[in-house]
């Protein structure tokens, strides 16, 4: 049987929110540390064949020393144990322009280390198990150029690396991020596994059910609140036949608390049943995504946040998000016909806000039109 890890999107150098560790790091980028860490623990322990990582090892072109000395030693340690681990470049890594040296460059100077960073499909060959790697590429000539390249060999377990979108349904929604050119999806018959990165949740394709996302090794978002992270391992049998499991990891956790009409309740009501979710979860040094739904101007006071840290203290990070019912019910209000600019809408937000004061609302729409002629000169 011959083993391979599958692991995606560990984002080194990845920081949000003011917390910092007792050594001054940014207390999100220990966790992206701590998990990637927890995943090369497992692959020392297993001893794959090869381990491949489909993207994003880096959260930016140009990481901090931090991340890029992290990233370094610890993958040294594979080194070390003689694991090859092959790694194509992600959209968050890929440099914007030419003026800028690939980051992953950087990695050929280890041993048992396979970086794919350039321009073109690469391959890399441990017996008869062939890994064929198309990294992000930001000119689409040259990635339909690299892609006709694009050729299995036969008789081999072979496994294709991407870091792309299959369908726009594993959109992320930033910056430099592709769907995988319909044209070519023909290809991907010719692979006995396709390994995903860039969508953060691990998952296998319904429309190509040899392709698995194995998802990022931390939370980046909550839109990933619910699923586990960690990474995916292939045993693989003399006739090339597999099976793919996914192996979860301790990472920070991250929950969510969503109420609809507030609008309807007290304030009390309201705080009645944050502590209720209090008591059936355990937000001790979680991250608390708090949303409040067609909420009223003064219950966004009583529910402050100085008044949520109150009710969980306990807690890691709280995300509040509000939507007004005033914002609401005034953007249903407006008729289709009425959105012919941008300064009209905005001054009847305005009265409408101010209703009890029009003296005050002209005179902010007054100033508003001002702005709004000055940006259109």
């Amino acid at each position: 049987m011959k083993k391979i890890i599958h692991f995606s999107d560990t984002h080194l150098g990845y920081q949000a929110y003011d917390r910092v560790s007792a050594e001054g790091i940014n207390a999100r980028e220990q966790d992206v540390y701590d998990a990637f860490e927890r995943v090369i623990d497992r692959i020392l322990a297993i001893k794959p064949d090869v381990a491949i990582h489909s993207g994003d090892f880096f959260h930016r072109p140009s990481p901090s020393n931090r991340a890029l000395t992290y990233g370094l030693e610890q993958l040294r340690r594979l080194g070390d144990a003689g694991i090859p681990l092959v790694l194509i470049a992600g959209n968050h890594e890929t440099p914007k322009t030419i003026y800028n040296s690939p980051i992953l460059r950087a990695l050929r100077s280890l041993d048992h280390v396979y970086p794919f960073f350039g321009e073109q499909v690469e391959q890399a060959a441990f017996g008869d198990i062939v890994i064929h790697g198309v990294p992000h590429i930001n000119d689409n000539r040259l990635l339909f150029s690299s892609l006709e390249q694009l050729e299995a060999q036969p008789g081999k377990f072979n496994i294709l690396m991407l870091h792309t979108s299959l369908g726009k349904r594993y959109l992320m929604e930033e910056y430099g991020e592709q769907v995988f050119p319909a044209e070519f999806e023909s290809k991907l018959a010719q692979f006995q596994y396709i390994a995903l990165g860039h969508w953060h949740n691990c998952q296998q394709i319904d429309v190509h059910p040899c392709a698995w996302y194995s998802g990022s090794v931390e939370r980046l978002s909550d839109t990933e609140i619910g699923s586990e992270k960690g990474f995916l391992y292939l045993d693989i049998a003399a006739d090339h036949s597999y099976t793919v499991q996914f192996e979860a990891i301790p990472t920070r956790p991250w929950l969510r608390w969503e109420m609809n009409r507030c609008h309807e309740l007290s304030a009390v009501e309201i705080e009645a049943d944050l502590e209720r979710f209090k008591q059936e979860n355990d937000t001790q040094n979680a991250i608390l995504s708090v949303i409040f739904n067609d909420i009223r101007t003064e219950q966004t006071l009583e529910l402050g946040n100085l008044r949520l840290k109150q009710i969980f203290p306990e807690a890691f990070q709280i995300i509040p998000r509000r939507k007004t019912y005033n914002d609401r019910d005034f953007v249903q209000g407006i008729e289709a016909s009425q959105f012919d600019s941008l300064d009209k809408i905005f001054a009847d937000y305005l009265r409408s806000k101010y209703t009890e004061n029009p003296a005050l609302s002209e005179r902010l729409v007054e100033r508003a039109a001002n702005y709004f002629q000055i940006k259109n000169q």
